[in-house]
């Protein structure tokens, strides 16, 4: 013989009517930024706050690796250091109106070293969510070179977010 009592406890409230809130899952979130293309600097900078605002952060660090290739036991950067530092300060500022405590923070890095760099960091800083960007290879250059989302997806310290590409940017909208 079963008994159920569909009676509700005395003394008790509906969750939704309990007063309480949950703190956000994904207080400190790391953003790295990918190499600075002008066109792309607003649109990477409104995409990574948009990102960070609904993960509910509260504290955003903007990683910026400043690449270098090493050629002949020299090391060359793919860019300089003052259009890395623009991609960070426009990306911490748009986080900073939302609302977001953020600081930001170019390092260099060789190509090949940007997934270590991006966890490293990750575990240094104590990041509950990494959000990074879609990866702009193809599903044959990825194969061939590896992928630094995917390696990050692999060894990262803590949940991972992958941006989906935006509708005008993908190569099916075009």
């Amino acid at each position: 013989m079963t008994y159920t009592d569909t009676r509700p406890a005395t003394g008790t409230l509906p969750a939704s009517d309990t007063g309480t809130t949950t703190p956000p899952a994904y207080r400190r979130v790391l953003i790295p930024i990918q190499d600075a293309i002008p066109i792309q600097d607003a649109a990477q900078a409104e995409h990574a706050v948009e990102l960070a605002r609904r993960a509910g952060a509260s504290e955003a660090l903007v990683l910026h690796l400043n690449l270098r290739e090493s050629y002949g036991g020299r090391r060359f950067a793919l860019e300089t250091d003052s259009a890395a530092s623009r991609v960070v300060e426009a990306t911490v500022f748009e986080l900073r109106m939302a609302g977001i405590a953020a600081t930001g923070q170019v390092r260099p890095a060789l190509i090949d070293r940007a997934a270590d760099e991006i966890i490293s960091e990750a575990t240094e800083w104590g990041a509950d969510l990494i959000v990074l960007g879609f990866p702009r290879r193809g599903g044959l250059a990825t194969r061939l070179f590896g992928s630094v989302t995917l390696s990050v997806l692999q060894h990262a310290p803590c949940p991972v977010l992958v941006a989906s590409p935006s509708r005008q940017g993908s190569p099916a909208a075009r």
